[in-house]
């Protein structure tokens, strides 16, 4: 359950990577970081922004608090399931500002020729490993997953630490919700068009390919039909709270 604060603890019984023993492919929870990346947030989820319905506002602002408090559910999610240390890169200074705030790392994302978030995802990754040492594993999480719970992402990692790398489809299957591989990898995962595909032909294995789990974990959020199925499923206290006092239109469950 979520408590009000919008964190979801992991109940007992919940199964998870122990922090105090190892599975069978050599790494547990304490050996895993997470790293989110997130656009600027004048450019950020754009088919969102234009899928809206007529009675949500046509205010720029009112979608950055949007993307933000998405983000801020996610990042809770992840802490709930006991992983840490977390990062989030972004070229965005308010979104650098608002993640110092929740105990969470900002990383000024690095200037590319070409960027994109699968390169960020990258950075994150090393920065990561430079600083923590004792991670082994890095978990590459989408940043738009309001649904997300605790419980959900605990189970997840349950599941991941028998192998050495694992995905979590989105909900179509064809996208990745999240990615779990070791830390030291070189390569910049494949998040975007059939990012599932690709990540599989890396190595990866995908966890619950027939996706009858974990439906909070893959509901990500690119249109405002993934916006309205994230609502029906229960989002965290920031999106709920963006949702019912500057998208009037929308239930806020």
């Amino acid at each position: 359950m979520r408590s009000n604060d919008g964190h979801v603890g992991v109940p007992a019984g919940a199964r998870a990577p122990s922090s105090t023993g190892h599975s069978a492919t050599g790494w547990g929870i304490d050996d895993v970081g997470a790293v989110l990346a997130v656009k600027h947030l004048d450019g950020a989820k754009t088919r969102l922004a234009a899928s809206r319905p007529p009675e949500d506002p046509d205010t720029t602002p009112a979608h950055r608090d949007l993307v933000l408090a998405m983000l801020l559910d996610t990042v809770a999610a992840v802490s709930a399931a006991g992983v840490g240390p977390i990062v989030v890169v972004t070229p965005d200074d308010d979104v650098l500002r608002t993640v110092a705030r929740t105990g969470a790392a900002g990383l000024r994302e690095q200037q590319h020729p070409r960027p994109s978030l699968n390169l960020a995802y990258l950075q994150g990754a090393a920065w990561l490993r430079a600083r923590h040492p004792r991670l082994r594993m890095a978990m590459m999480v989408q940043a738009d997953l309001p649904a997300a719970t605790g419980t959900a992402l605990a189970e997840v990692l349950g599941a991941a630490s028998a192998h050495r790398a694992a995905l979590l489809a989105d909900a179509d299957g064809d996208g990745t919700a999240l990615l779990i591989r070791p830390i030291v990898a070189a390569d910049a995962p494949a998040f975007g068009v059939d990012s599932a595909a690709a990540h599989r032909r890396s190595g990866a294995v995908e966890l619950d390919p027939a996706r009858r789990r974990w439906t909070e974990l893959r509901t990500d959020v690119d249109t405002a039909a993934d916006l309205d199925a994230a609502v029906a499923l229960g989002v965290g206290t920031h999106t709920r709270e963006v949702l019912a006092t500057s998208f009037t239109g929308r239930p806020a469950r």
